[in-house]
This record gives structure tokens, C-alpha cells and sequence, in this order.
């Protein structure tokens, strides 16, 4: 049985008030978003005697009167003063009888026994209806192969002495229905599919409402997209000459780390083939002999320089070339040796370490990539949905609900398998994003709409699959009511159908209201 209970309204406040023994528990909250008032001071008058309410560590007020315990109607008045706004609540609590609570409390499973007791002292006979068939089933099984005559004979008494007992019912005896129990003060689904749900279990939820009313809105479209880092601001590591990585004194860099732009992050050591290393040293032989060619020559050039036989000019000419194929043979003697560096391009973290060391790598691999996790863009196609011209702003929903906001930087003018690409530059990016995630990309476009506008958590899924929010209609009763609605962005919704202008909606913990059964 439910506890006695006065429920008053008024366009600021709501009240509810449960009977606990001698005590009123009075629940206070804001009429519109049903949030509660722990601040308060209320005064309450219970048939003319008038109480101040205490207020509670657990949010609720307390009057204690044993008027309480008194059967009958009792007129109660809340006078409510919140800051600067007062209000008067008027109301009516009825106090059952002892007789009329014990013959509730029967109507309960305490009820369905005593019923059920006196329906066995009663209708002893209709006991052998209900044994019989098994008996019957329980004979034949045991005796039909025996003596199957027997059994037979059996059988047809037992089928008489049903037929005949069955006949014998009296007129409108319901033996089998039992009245139904109540959920007292606990949440349930009544039968019509509203939802009592007591003031204590709402500020457990934390509950949630708002006064709806028609807003302008721009319908929105969704698809598909991922994260991409910024093309500004990322980079990738590759080396221009085949070799064996080596460290650059502290280990390669790890995943995450933080890098300067030029900073070395590994070397590169030069490995060569056996048929590269032959032509190396072939090389190397012919820039040795040239070079001793013009060393020769340029003993005799200085003789006739001297002499006056040559002018000085093709000395120096001579000069020239020796010391371009000494650098030329000192170029190809480090090539063997020296390390090519590995750098940073950019400012930003490791994001991708493809390498360990020893790794044999060709000039053609990716190494590593740096990226700037401050400045990551999304990247989305776009088939026919929305013509990429009119989209105005648009965000985005990563898998774990975090809204992300969104600026259009380009758009391809060639298609990609029929659709447009489409790239957004996402607006102080957290530091958790990770490149490659795949997100929903709402688009916001130019036209404009006048409907009701509700969070996208108020909508939730009925068990027949329609969409439904929940309508606060009563202080402890909500109603699921079936919507119509279109995408607004990745937190709204536009409700297109369903709902009126002025009705209490649930904005906040509708899912965990739809689990009542």
C-alpha cells in the first residue's frame, strides 16, 4: 500500500508530501525542471495549526504533528518563501483508517494466501480435477502394457468423474484469478503504461525537465568522417639512403613523446650491396687515378709556370679540378660511414614509431610521424545528402558522447567514388583525440525551421522500437509519449511530431525512467 501523500503545484514550485508515521517528508522542487530546493522555508498548517518545516542534510523538509496518526481528511497549506519569490500551495492529505490499511495491505500477496486457503477448505473436490490427469498419465505409463484392458477401464472412469465435477461448478466461482497486488511506494508501470515514479527515486536519478516551446532551428545532415592530423602541422620520417637504424644516444623516442622541430630522433647507418659496394670501390679507384693524373700534371705546370712557357692561368685551372675530385673521393669515402640523421619536421608528439634498432630500412619507408595533437582536422565524404556549399557549421560525436565543434577549411572539386571530400578543422581539440578514429559529422545548412528543440539524451526507445519522451504530467507520474523528430546536431534533436507547446518533458534520465516495469 502506498503511503499517505499530498502532491500541490504551482508555476514555480511542486511539492510532495509523504506520511511516515508522525511525520510529513515534504519534497520541494522547481515546477519546470523539476529540480530541487534545499534553501527553502516552508510553513506548513495542518488543519489550522500551523508548523514550520525543518529542513533535512538529505534535501527534503520534516513537520512532525500527531495529527498524523489522526484518520480522515486533513486540509493542508505550504507557505513557500525561496529568495525573493513566494508562493502559497493548497492541498488535501487523507489519513486511512486501521481497518481500511490492513484490508490494502490484504489486497497484496498477504491476500493471495488467505485466498488461496480458503478456496483449499472449500473446494476440496475440485482437487481431484486438477490430480486426475496427472493420475491418469502416471497408470497408463505403468500399466497400458501389462494389462492394457485394464487401463482402459480406468481411463474412462477417470474421464466420467472429471466430466461430472466439472459440471457441478457453481455459476460465476472464478477459482483461478487473484486480485492484483500493488506496488506501494516502489516504481511501476501501471497498466495504461504510465510511469509512477516516487519523489525519492527521482532525486536518486536526478531527474530532469523542461517547459517546451517551439525554437528556429537549421535541420542538420549526418556522415561519416575520421581524424587526420593537420597537413600544416604533422610530418613524417624517412631517410634518403638505405641503412641499419642506430640510437641518437637516448633510445629511439616513444610513442607520445615530445619532439622539437630538428631534433634528431635516430641515424641512419649506410649499408650497401655487395654489387653497390663494387662500384663504390670502383669508383673510388678511378677518382684515386685521375686524381694522380692531376697531380703529375700539376708538378710539370708549375716548372713551366716558372719558366714563362705557360701562363698561369692553366695552372690554376689545374688546381681546380685537383681539388674537386678530392672532395669528390672524401664525399664517397664518408658515404661508407657517416650516419644521415633523422629529424623531427615539426613541433608536436611521436605518433607513429615504426622502426627498432638494427632495422634494416630502405629509403622509400615511413619511420616515424609526428604530429601536433593541439591542431587535428576531420576528414568526411559527403555523398548526396547536402550540397557541401551550404553547410554552415557543423560538429561532430565521437564514440564515447564528446561533442567536438567543427570548421569547414575546404572541400575537394573532384569526386571520390561518387562522393565529395570534406575537411574540418576541429575547434580547441582535446588532447585525447587519436588519429584514425572514426566520428558522426553533423552538418548544420541555411534553412530554417520553427519546432521544438530537446536534448538527444530525452529520446529514448520504447520496447515496441518507437522513439518516446517521457512527459512529467503529474508531481510522481510520467507519461512516454511517441515522437517524430530529424537530427539537429550531435547534442539536440527537433522533435517534428508528438509533443505540444507547454508540456513538462524530461530532458534528463528518460533511459533509466524507460527501465521501470
Amino acid at each position: 500500500m502506498a503511503s499517505p501523500r499530498i502532491t500541490a503545484g504551482s508555476d514555480q514550485f511542486e511539492l510532495v508530501g509523504i506520511v511516515e508515521g508522525e511525520v510529513l517528508v515534504i519534497y520541494l522542487d522547481r515546477f519546470a525542471s523539476n529540480e530541487p530546493l534545499t534553501d527553502a522555508t516552508i510553513e506548513v498548517t495542518i488543519n489550522g495549526t500551523t508548523h514550520k518545516a525543518e529542513a533535512q542534510s538529505n534535501g527534503t523538509y520534516e513537520v512532525t504533528t500527531p495529527a498524523l496518526k489522526q484518520p480522515g481528511s486533513l486540509e493542508v497549506v505550504a507557505d513557500i518563501r525561496h529568495g525573493e519569490t513566494t508562493d502559497l500551495l493548497v492541498g488535501s492529505l487523507t489519513i486511512p483508517s486501521p481497518a481500511a490499511a490492513t484490508a490494502a495491505r490484504a489486497s497484496g500477496w498477504r491476500g493471495i494466501v488467505t485466498r488461496v486457503q480458503q478456496e483449499v477448505s472449500t473446494v476440496r473436490p475440485t482437487m481431484l480435477v486438477a490430480g486426475a490427469p496427472l493420475l491418469l498419465g502416471l497408470l497408463i505409463g505403468l500399466g497400458f502394457r501389462s494389462r492394457p484392458k485394464l487401463v482402459i477401464g480406468i481411463s474412462a472412469i477417470a474421464f466420467l468423474v472429471m466430466a461430472t465435477t466439472l459440471s457441478f461448478a457453481h455459476e460465476g466461482h472464478d477459482h483461478g484469478g487473484a486480485p492484483a497486488s500493488t506496488q506501494g511506494n516502489a516504481p511501476h508501470r501501471r497498466p495504461d503504461g504510465s510511469i509512477f515514479l516516487p519523489k525519492p527515486t527521482q532525486r536518486l536519478l536526478e531527474v530532469r525537465t523542461e517547459i517546451v516551446a517551439p525554437q528556429e532551428a537549421s535541420p542538420t545532415v549526418r556522415f561519416a568522417g575520421r581524424i587526420i592530423a593537420n597537413p600544416n602541422r604533422s610530418g613524417q620520417v624517412q631517410g634518403t639512403i638505405g641503412g641499419r637504424i642506430s640510437t641518437a644516444g637516448n633510445g629511439l623516442p616513444r610513442l607520445g613523446q615530445s619532439v622539437r622541430a630538428g631534433e634528431v630522433l635516430a641515424f641512419v647507418q649506410p649499408s650497401f650491396l655487395p654489387v653497390d659496394a663494387a662500384t663504390l670501390q670502383q669508383t673510388e679507384g678511378d677518382l684515386e687515378q685521375q686524381i694522380a693524373l692531376y697531380r703529375s700534371r700539376l708538378e710539370r705546370q708549375r716548372v713551366l709556370v716558372e719558366r714563362n712557357a705557360i701562363p698561369r692561368q692553366s695552372l690554376e685551372e689545374t688546381e681546380i679540378q685537383l681539388r674537386g675530385l678530392e672532395r669528390r673521393r672524401t664525399e664517397l669515402r664518408q658515404s661508407k660511414v657517416v650516419p644521415e640523421p633523422l629529424t623531427a619536421p615539426v613541433d608536436g608528439v611521436v605518433a607513429e614509431v615504426r622502426v627498432s634498432i638494427g632495422q634494416v630500412v630502405s629509403p622509400a619507408d615511413i619511420l616515424f610521424q609526428v604530429i601536433d595533437p593541439r591542431s587535428l582536422w576531420v576528414e568526411a565524404l559527403v555523398f548526396d545528402q547536402i550540397n557541401p556549399g551550404d553547410i554552415r557549421t557543423a560538429t561532430a560525436r565521437l564514440p564515447d558522447g564528446q561533442v567536438l565543434t567543427l570548421k569547414l577549411v575546404g572541400r575537394s572539386r573532384s569526386l571520390q567514388q561518387q562522393s565529395t571530400l570534406l575537411q574540418f578543422e576541429i575547434e580547441n581539440a582535446p588532447s585525447s583525440l587519436d588519429i584514425g578514429t572514426p566520428i558522426s559529422v553533423i552538418a548544420e545548412t541555411g534553412r530554417k525551421l520553427t519546432s521544438i528543440v530537446l536534448p538527444r539524451a530525452s529520446v529514448t526507445q520504447a520496447p515496441n522500437g518507437q522513439s518516446v519522451v517521457f512527459q512529467h504530467r503529474d508531481a510522481e507520474v510520467f507519461v512516454p509519449r511517441p515522437v517524430r523528430m530529424e537530427p539537429l546536431d550531435a547534442e539536440r534533436v527537433l522533435i517534428t511530431g508528438g509533443i505540444e507547446t507547454g508540456e513538462r518533458i524530461v530532458i534528463r534520465s528518460a533511459p533509466l525512467i524507460n527501465q521501470v516495469r
